[in-house]
């Protein structure tokens, strides 16, 4: 499960909370005071990694961004016209 690590009031949080919401993806939101985190906030949570640097968050956005639009694009609503009786699904 993908969990985002952010601060209540934090532009580069919102930021990426709505990267994650134009994906359309099931994640969590995990609110923290940046004393209580144990990374630099925002952070990500993807299963077992964590990506807490900029480039490493931007590098993971991409690559998932990458690998959903290869998904969905192998999932689509496909239509076809039966070559025998002409009928279109």
């Amino acid at each position: 499960m993908i969990t985002l690590h952010r601060k209540k009031e934090d532009s580069k949080s919102d930021e990426l909370e709505e990267k994650l919401k134009e994906m359309v993806l099931a994640y969590k939101t995990s609110l923290h005071h940046s004393a209580e985190s144990k990374y630099p906030l925002p952070y990500i949570e993807d299963g077992e990694s964590i990506f807490t640097k900029d480039e490493e968050i931007e590098a993971w956005v991409l690559e998932l961004e990458t690998e959903l639009k290869w998904q969905r694009s192998l999932s689509g609503d496909g239509c076809f016209i039966h070559p025998n009786s002409g009928k279109i699904c």
